[in-house]
């Protein structure tokens, strides 16, 4: 790439990271416009034709997902085919079918003006609910609406794959079916203004290996057509007319990525242990059937942490059938092939299926409302489906089962008390089922951190869920992008309950493993090693990473680090100390420059 003339100057923006890694290319500015939508009245007796030209830009729609989602099957890109698979239902939905019909006869226009008005209404009642997956999944409605007006107006779809190779991608918000359906050699990096880490987009873009960077303002942007252009995946950075030294500087980043990522594929088969012998086990958590496939991928040694909701959220009338939940179950076994695998029972409430259950709807503050285990115990019919689901599933595999958001020891003998009326239920109904399933708590809150000694007697193993432990122990909504500058991981309480839990852990022989963002972050892997952590759970895509920190360890300075970091006050020193550690200073070990 060609650095900018010696009069450009540097402009730097931050954004968002959503999915890493380093771009340098010319941007591309995309613009999904309504403004050329037709609108004019009809007749009467012009309605069934409208009709008749509406349903066929359905079946148009249909058939180019079914085409889009065997291409990426084929390409074994199976979980962003599954996205394209809801989209295709969603074309069944009453909204896109009964309802649209029905508007035509009684708005009397064209269907492009009906269609429109429709969509925009729904929209705008959509992005008015607080639940950010809701909000997320706005962006699949925009996707579908752009394919069926494109079709009706039998235009020329807005294509991706026809720009310039090395194009960085500039828009307002991203289509997620477009975005499925581009060649990752040609796109370098997306750039949005909405959108975020939870989004398809997002998904699709990690499933493709492309950065992107979101939260940033596209009219700051508009003066940076046909301009270099460096996009930050890691740190959120973006900088326009980069200098010769900042471009040289990211060029060299970039190649050593790409080294890594190499090196990285190469050793993921390599044993998780530290340099002087200390073993440890990398599980995966995943949240679909389909990501099963990467936890094989990435040489993880498990599933530590299945989050089964997510199933649940796609189609709400799984709630209550047990046996479309036993054939899911049933099929997780068959793929994780023998590998130890955790489900985690139905963890509903705060910003998932809040306005599914009458229970959980218009709650002041959802995050301290009915969720989790609580939800759980006020629908003891829903729990009670899922659990014999998932004994009938695992009648002759091991079974782990994780309850979450336990703040209290009643809570947990509730649940076991549950748990024994359903396997009598089944025992008398002579259905096999698991008799014996190990039952671990989710510690997320500070009270279950606290009597983590009596939660061990009464179950067999721990899981530390550190996203949500950050979250209840600062008062932070992790949710609030505005509260991100107060949501220190480092926070000398938070390494303190790490420690806690571990010890009372091992004072009843029980397993803990970690759970949340820390266990991905390497900067956190010689630290929860020294306070005496063997188990970690994390996205599938970070297992050869941290395997990779672990194999350039020991245990000794592990231990060094994390007595050194019991002894700090302020999350601010913690750190800083920890980055340094990672650089090798201070005298520890150098393992960064092989990471």
């Amino acid at each position: 790439m060609k650095a900018p003339e010696d009069h450009d100057q540097e402009i730097y923006l931050k954004g968002a990271p959503v999915s890493e890694g380093i771009a340098i290319g010319i941007p591309i500015f995309l613009s999904y416009s309504d403004d050329d939508i037709p609108d004019f009245p009809i007749s009467t007796g012009e309605v069934e034709g409208e009709i008749a030209r509406y349903r066929e830009a359905l079946s148009s729609s249909r058939e180019d997902l079914k085409k889009l989602q065997a291409d990426l099957s084929g390409e074994g890109s199976k979980e962003v085919a599954s996205i394209i698979g809801t989209h295709i239902e969603m074309l069944d939905d009453p909204l896109m079918t009964t309802h649209m019909e029905t508007k035509i006869r009684e708005m009397l226009k064209n269907t492009e003006s009906v269609f429109h008005s429709v969509i925009n209404d729904y929209e705008k009642r959509f992005s008015e609910t607080n639940d950010s997956f809701f909000n997320e999944r706005l962006s699949d409605f925009r996707d579908l609406s752009q394919r069926v007006l494109r079709n009706l107006c039998d235009s020329e779809s807005i294509s991706l794959d026809n720009i310039p190779p090395n194009s960085i991608v500039f828009a307002k918000e991203l289509i997620p079916s477009d975005t499925a359906s581009l060649q990752a050699t040609r796109i370098s990096a997306f750039v949005t203004q909405s959108g975020g880490g939870t989004s398809h987009a997002a998904l699709i873009a990690r499933a493709k290996g492309i950065p992107y960077v979101a939260s940033i303002d596209m009219e700051v942007l508009q003066n940076a057509k046909g301009k270099c252009v460096i996009v930050d995946g890691l740190t959120g950075d973006i900088i326009v007319n980069p200098s010769h030294d900042t471009l040289e500087k990211y060029e060299r980043l970039k190649n050593r990525l790409t080294t890594q990522y190499l090196q990285l594929e190469k050793d993921k088969h390599l044993l998780s242990e530290t340099i002087d012998g200390y073993p440890l086990l990398l599980y995966a958590n995943v949240n679909t059937v389909n990501d099963i496939d990467l936890v094989h991928h990435h040489g993880a040694q498990g599933i530590g942490l299945f989050r089964s909701e997510y199933l649940f959220m796609q189609d709400p009338a799984l709630f209550f059938d047990e046996e479309r939940q036993y054939f899911i179950y049933q099929q997780m076994f068959k793929r994780s092939r023998g590998l130890p695998l955790t489900f985690r029972a139905l963890d509903l409430g705060g910003d998932k299926c809040s306005d599914v259950f009458e229970e959980m709807a218009k709650e002041p503050n959802p995050v301290l409302g009915c969720r989790g285990i609580r939800f759980l115990l006020r629908r003891v019919d829903v729990f009670k489906t899922q659990m014999r689901a998932l004994l009938r599933a695992g009648a002759s595999s091991e079974l782990r089962i994780l309850f979450p958001l336990i703040s209290d020891i009643h809570e947990f003998r509730e649940v076991k008390r549950i748990l024994e009326e359903v396997k009598t239920e089944l025992q008398a109904a002579n259905i096999p089922h698991n008799g014996q399933p190990a039952l671990g708590c989710m510690l997320e809150v500070p009270s279950a951190v606290l009597i983590c000694d009596a939660l061990a007697q009464e179950g067999d193993f721990l899981a530390l869920g550190t996203n949500d432990l950050i979250q209840y122990t600062l008062g932070i909504d992790r949710s609030n992008p505005g509260m991100s500058d107060f949501y220190y991981p480092t926070h000398p309480g938070i390494i303190r309950m790490i420690k806690m839990t571990i010890l009372e852990a091992k004072r009843f022989q029980k397993p803990v493993t970690i759970c949340g963002e820390i266990a991905s972050n390497p900067l956190f892997t010689p630290l929860l090693i020294g306070l005496g952590v063997q188990n970690f759970s994390c996205a599938p895509r970070f297992i050869p990473i941290i395997k990779r920190t672990v194999r350039h360890l020991s245990l000794l300075d592990c231990c060094d680090i994390a007595e050194h970091v019991l002894t700090m006050k302020t999350s601010a020193e913690i750190a800083t100390y920890l980055a340094q550690c990672l650089q090798g200073s201070e005298g520890q070990a150098s393992f960064k420059e092989n990471l």
